[in-house]
């Protein structure tokens, strides 16, 4: 199905917003257009026309729901229409020309949600054209539409505990149920396959019930909603200790992990280089035992040293780790002590 923001025969027949959860994959899947397109689609019938078949990650549904705390939608995509309802046809094009640009931007959003709204508005106005009676038309389409974007402009469906990331569960005396016509809080649930292996739901009159849906569904399953701390996108996971959203992620993670362990070893080369020291004094002394010149207690003297050498420098590494003294000071020290020996060796 293509969709033009401009003036066509509408269609007739009721247009769906379908769901369906996948949690041993965690994908969602959410297709709009007539039920029976729909269902050829979700039978495996790619040919299937409709207007959009995305599968996304579990979650992305409630995170990415539209919101519009300024209520665009009606400002710029309803008042224009119902304007056109009751102005002249020469008043019409300029109208329909400015909520048409708006919701077309809405509709190559390619977001399910933006796009079943901005098709039923455009949609339903040319219905709303039809009848004589214009008036008593528009009332209906006002009325219908208003309700849909109503919840635009409340605060963002997903909602889960900020400690422990549970989704919360639907509280009927927390929304507006209580004021919308029970047609609109109906949702038809399917099983395309015939074998409950896939469940779906679809929404017409609403989305609530779909959003209701899926918040107690994910709170059925026991996932939970985490922050990556990668790209900072809300992701499902089965427990708290998840802190990587894809595999993208964890690549980005496992490169900076890399870069933070050779700052590290980069730092960490004055404890290489002490050893590389140690083995130089240990090289020195083992030479001078061989050699049947040297006097015994020049021999031992240079031991000694050797000892006091490892004392210091375990003191002053204890330094660095407490930051009290930096690492260039170190090695700095380390290369200058390699004198002593040599001092030794040469006296006469």
């Amino acid at each position: 199905m293509e969709m033009e923001f401009v003036r066509h025969e509408p269609c007739y027949d009721r247009i769906l917003l379908v769901l369906s959860l996948d949690r041993q994959k965690k994908k969602e899947r959410v297709l709009i257009g007539e039920e029976l397109q729909i269902r050829f689609r979700l039978r495996g019938n790619t040919d299937a026309d409709v207007l959009c078949d995305a599968t996304r990650p579990l979650g992305t549904f409630l995170a990415e729901f539209e919101h519009d705390p300024d209520g665009e939608w009606s400002r710029l995509g309803l008042a224009p229409l119902r304007e056109a309802l009751h102005s002249n046809r020469w008043k019409q094009p300029a109208l329909e020309q400015s909520a048409g640009e708006f919701l077309s931007k809405k509709y190559l959003t390619g977001d399910p949600v933006r796009m079943y709204a901005a098709f039923r508005i455009w949609n339903d106005y040319l219905l709303a054209r039809e009848p004589r009676e214009r008036a008593k038309a528009c009332d209906r389409f006002m009325d219908k539409m208003s309700h849909f974007t109503q919840m635009f402009q409340e605060r963002s469906p997903l909602r889960f505990d900020p400690d422990t990331g549970k989704p919360e569960r639907f509280q009927i005396s927390s929304r507006v149920f209580g004021t919308v016509p029970a047609e609109e809080t109906r949702l038809d649930l399917w099983y395309p396959d015939n074998k409950r292996n896939t469940e779906c739901v679809a929404a017409y009159a609403s989305l609530y019930p779909a959003v209701t849906y899926y918040l107690n569904r994910l709170n059925d399953w026991g996932l939970h909603f985490r922050k990556c701390k990668i790209c900072g996108r809300l992701f499902l996971a089965e427990s708290l200790r998840y802190e990587l959203c894809s595999d993208k992620c964890r690549k980005a993670q496992a490169l900076q992990n890399k870069r933070e362990f050779d700052e590290r070893a980069r730092d960490n080369n004055y404890d290489l280089v002490y050893k590389n020291e140690c083995q130089h004094w240990r090289n020195i002394i083992n030479k001078a035992k061989k050699n049947p010149c040297l006097p015994a207690d020049r021999l031992e003297k240079m031991q000694t040293a050797f000892e006091a050498f490892k004392k210091e420098a375990l003191q002053r590494k204890k330094a660095i780790k407490t930051e009290k003294a930096s690492p260039k000071n170190f090695t700095d020290w380390l290369y200058q002590q390699s004198s002593i020996l040599t001092d030794l060796l040469e006296e006469s």
